[in-house]
């Protein structure tokens, strides 16, 4: 299983970068996780378009979902002039409503499939299995979880600190964790986002093999965030970056 990096910064990026997003592959199966602002261009640089197969949008603020129009407008095209023939599968929170409801009638782009649902049913694409999980935020957020066997990786999408999210990482090959903030920004972790910090602990205490943080504000030194999360987890931290690629091994 292969994770490259399509966009780490939130909420908004700097010149040349991308909001969340993460591009997951296994076996010729393509998986977006997020596509904030200027993702969807930076998907073009390593797969087509058409080749898309799922798409997952964790919540609907637009750091995290912005690009679904330009996603919409390009399989619209596709599907008119013949290059491509199924609709994109797109996983969604169901609230807010109306943000769900303008996605879901893009019937002939989208085959819309609410989290909430998804989240009690098998989801398998081949060999991958993709789970998902409620998170710790204001607005109704999924962390999602891919496997292949004993191999997998956890994106916690945006989080505040709770046991369940460390349970759901458990054991995990690899954890892609929101780092919002610095330890000195504690006070804010109540508006649903963890310090880099906390996401060294919540590697640690899920006896995860590897950290990757992401999800940066793009004025704070992301070298702080690693030495940081590197006080609280034993493992390899990393710091996610535009067009990066992890192999996510067992």
């Amino acid at each position: 299983m292969q994770l490259t990096v399509l966009g780490c910064y939130g909420p908004y990026a700097p010149a040349g970068g991308a909001c969340s997003s993460y591009l997951v592959q296994n076996e010729g199966f393509n998986l977006m996780l997020d596509c904030g602002h200027g993702a969807f261009s930076y998907l073009q640089k390593f797969i087509n378009f058409r080749e898309l197969h799922a798409l997952v949008i964790s919540h609907f603020h637009p750091d995290h979902y912005a690009d679904i129009y330009a996603v919409r407008q390009a399989f619209s095209g596709a599907f008119q002039d013949g290059s491509r023939t199924n609709p994109l599968i797109v996983y969604a929170p169901m609230e807010p409503k109306p943000f769900f409801e303008e996605i879901s009638s893009w019937r002939q782009e989208f085959i819309t499939i609410p989290l909430e649902d998804a989240m009690l049913r098998r989801n398998k694409f081949g060999n991958l299995k993709v789970d998902f999980f409620p998170t710790n935020h204001p607005m109704p957020c999924f962390g999602v979880s891919a496997s292949v066997g004993t191999c997998k990786l956890t994106y916690t999408a945006d989080t505040a600190w709770s046991l369940d999210i460390v349970e759901q990482c458990a054991d995990s090959s690899l954890v892609l964790a929101e780092a919002s903030l610095r330890e000195a920004d504690m006070a804010y972790t109540k508006k649903g986002h963890l310090t880099a910090g906390q996401a060294g602990s919540l590697a640690q205490r899920a006896k995860a093999k590897k950290l990757v943080l992401t999800h940066f504000w793009p004025e704070y030194n992301p070298f702080q965030l690693k030495r940081e999360a590197e006080v609280t987890f034993d493992g390899p931290v990393e710091l996610a970056e535009m067009g990066k690629t992890f192999i996510v091994e067992e």
